[in-house]
């Protein structure tokens, strides 16, 4: 089994660099570290280029937000043939004995999980309560996941998760078109499905969490209810949890209304939110189906296996 470490990065090249050290250094070497750099301006591609000559990078010469920049990790991951890519943006900072556990993991659950994702933290045995994942409540899998020393859980963020990719290639793509936010709680969400899926607490991986938080959400709103909204349509999960989930969204669209400082832009991203979220859909884009967009001699470079 070869696994692979894809990060997405984007104007954070100090953040890549100590991203990309930690890699390097895992007790349990990587087969492959996979860079999708999404049209940085600050120099970050060319970093990697003069000091990461073997790491494989990919320039997707635009801004894809961090979805469309996993679906094409997951994309290169695949064409390179292997079993498991831990994806994770250029902020996060793994822990050097990171990846063994969860390759362990995947070497000795039986069936192999659908993921397996480090724990998030802010500093070494600090839980950052910003990227929490979402605890199974089903108990066969708690007892199986117990027994492996984690926890079962339904979704995860990108921040250190190792995506079984034999089954990946068996469903789409992660939704490129969310752009940012909810996209990896989709992907997991549907991976889990379909088998067990775990946290590993022995597993760590820093991700910042001294970031300021603004409760105005300002454009952003936009993205987040019409995310929401399809996230719900994907999951097709119960009814009522899914009505409940919109009257949420209500409730939360209209708490942003006294905190924002552009009563106009709030009221656009509201109508946009929840419009493009009832009456459209992402597209659904199948393992393969970037890499046939790519000229054939970039398609031949991007596809070849580095392992």
């Amino acid at each position: 089994m070869t696994f692979a470490a894809v990060v997405v990065s984007y104007n954070r090249r100090e953040l890549l660099e100590k991203c990309l050290t930690a890699l390097e250094n895992q007790t349990r070497p990587l087969d492959e570290i996979i860079v999708v750099d999404n049209g940085s301006t600050d120099g970050s591609a060319e970093y990697v280029v003069e000091h990461h000559p073997d790491v494989f990078l990919f320039r997707t010469g635009a801004n894809l937000g961090g979805a469309g920049g996993f679906a094409w990790g997951v994309e290169i991951a695949l064409a390179h043939g292997h079993e498991g890519a831990w994806l994770m943006d250029d902020d996060a900072e793994p822990e050097l004995d990171a990846v063994a556990p969860l390759i362990e993991a995947f070497e000795t659950v039986t069936p192999t999980p659908s993921f397996v994702a480090s724990l998030v933290t802010a500093g070494r045995g600090t839980y950052n309560k910003r990227n929490p994942p979402v605890i199974s409540h089903d108990a066969e899998r708690q007892v199986v996941a117990h027994a492996h020393g984690g926890i079962a859980i339904d979704t995860a963020t990108f921040v250190g998760v190792m995506v079984n990719l034999r089954l990946a290639a068996k469903t789409h793509l992660p939704l490129s078109d969310f752009f940012i936010w909810l996209d990896d709680s989709e992907y997991t969400h549907r991976l889990s499905r379909r088998e067990l899926a775990l946290v590993l607490p022995a597993s760590m991986i820093n991700h910042p969490d001294n970031k300021p938080v603004s409760n105005d959400m300002a454009g952003r709103l936009f993205y987040f209810l019409r995310n929401y909204l399809w996230y719900i349509r994907e999951r097709q999960g119960k009814l009522s949890t899914d009505m409940l989930d919109r009257v949420g969204l209500v409730v939360h669209a209209a708490k942003q209304f006294p905190v924002a400082a552009d009563k106009k832009l709030w009221a656009t991203s509201v109508a946009k939110g929840f419009a493009q979220g009832l009456f459209s859909r992402p597209r659904r884009l199948k393992p393969g189906s970037l890499l046939a967009t790519l000229a054939p001699e970039e398609r031949a470079r991007v596809a070849g296996s580095a392992t």
